[in-house]
């Protein structure tokens, strides 16, 4: 009898690696938009108990989608999303690739204007300073820390992510248990607040093409999976931890329906309802640390695609400090500009707009083009005896 087991640490590697990469996944979609509950509203809650439904499928079709693209990846050596998509949408690659990366750019557009309407918005509410002076201060702290000291809360943003996670499951905790009875009765009734089922789910759809998005970042972190059985073992494991916190919140805001539904910040208000003077105070600068962050890595995000084209420049343009100062100044001050509008139209208007487009450009390519040719990759391999890992 063989005593060793060499596949045991490999396979511990694996679910290892899986993990990390959920975590990767949770991180990009459980950002300072989603810990407003903002997105949790206008996306589920304002639906009453389909919630229950759509949101647990809307997580199922995006982590399949997910799944596919690390397969994707996997198979064709393709980190960034320039090469992934050419190799995705190849032989069609200057069609379609020029609308991916517009939508990855909108993607960043929304984010930014987003985080700082959620930043701005918490200012106003809990300093009352009136909103518009809280986008320009908003506005003047995202430019002072993208370009003296985006590296520093860039490092520490994993770190508010993770408190920021904590944060929000103790208050959605602690909110189901204050609210579950409104909560069972909308559910038990079959409350709907006057929307119909296939609205909810189409807008749950548009939820995932915005979402779907976020397959960049997630790409761009997994040059250490290796075999199809990792890519499976991380959407099990990503549709767990996203369902699990999503419903937490969606559950939660329920029970404080409908009058949340108008709330900019529904889950900070929750919080505040709770009593707790400790939470009240961490959650808030948690929360506010977490939108300043969002905005800076984002920003970050922009100044790194646009200082690959803008490559030499003339006076002062020469030095490529100067380039990125000028890229993140555009940047901060169209994002801030946006901000204006509200986070609930960032949400609505913006994420919705962008959903639209990954819809077309994600989803559906995902699920078609991308199953075809990993599909045919397994057949190649399984033809010349080659085994992953």
């Amino acid at each position: 009898m063989n005593k060793l087991n060499p596949a045991s640490p490999a396979k511990a590697s694996g679910i290892a690696i899986a993990f990390g990469m959920a975590a990767v996944w949770f991180g990009t979609h459980c950002g300072g938009g989603f810990a407003t509950g903002n997105q949790e509203v206008n996306f589920y809650v304002k639906f009453g108990w389909y919630t229950l439904i759509i949101a647990p499928l809307a997580m199922l079709l995006l982590g399949f989608i997910h799944r596919n693209a690390l397969i994707f990846a996997k198979d064709n050596k393709t980190y960034d999303y320039k090469s992934y998509a050419n190799a995705l949408f190849h032989p069609y690659e200057k069609i379609f690739s020029p609308i991916y990366e517009i939508g990855f750019l909108l993607l960043c557009l929304c984010g930014v204007s987003a985080a700082v309407a959620g930043a701005a918005s918490l200012l106003t509410k809990i300093v009352g300073v009136p909103y518009g002076l809280s986008i320009v201060i908003i506005g003047v702290i995202l430019l002072v820390m993208t370009i003296f000291g985006a590296q520093l809360i860039i490092k520490a943003s994993k770190w508010m992510t993770y408190f920021l996670i904590v944060a929000v499951g103790v208050v959605a905790i602690l909110g189901i248990n204050a609210s579950w009875g409104n909560a069972k009765e909308i559910i038990t009734s079959g409350e709907t607040f006057g929307k119909g089922f296939g609205t909810a789910a189409w807008m749950a759809l548009v939820y995932v093409g915005y979402q779907a998005f976020t397959v960049i970042p997630i790409i761009s972190c997994s040059h250490d999976i290796k075999t199809t059985k990792e890519c499976n073992q991380f959407f099990g494991i990503g549709f767990a931890i996203n369902t699990i916190i999503l419903m937490l919140v969606c559950v939660m805001l329920l029970g404080y329906s409908p009058a949340i539904l108008k709330d900019t910040l529904p889950v900070h208000t929750a919080a505040m309802s709770l009593g707790y003077g400790w939470m009240q105070v961490i959650y808030s600068l948690i929360l506010f640390i977490a939108l300043v962050s969002t905005a800076v890595t984002l920003v970050f995000s922009s100044v790194a695609r646009f200082e690959a084209v803008w490559t030499s420049g003339t006076g002062i343009f020469e030095s490529l400090r100067a380039r990125r100062i000028v890229i993140s100044i555009i940047t901060t001050v169209v994002c801030t500009s946006i901000s204006v509008f509200g986070l609930t139209a960032v949400v609505v208007k913006g994420y919705g707009s962008v959903g639209y487009i990954g819809i077309a450009i994600c989803i559906i390519p995902q699920l078609t083009v991308a199953v075809y040719k990993n599909r045919k990759a397994a057949q190649l391999r399984e033809a010349n005896g080659i085994v992953e890992g």
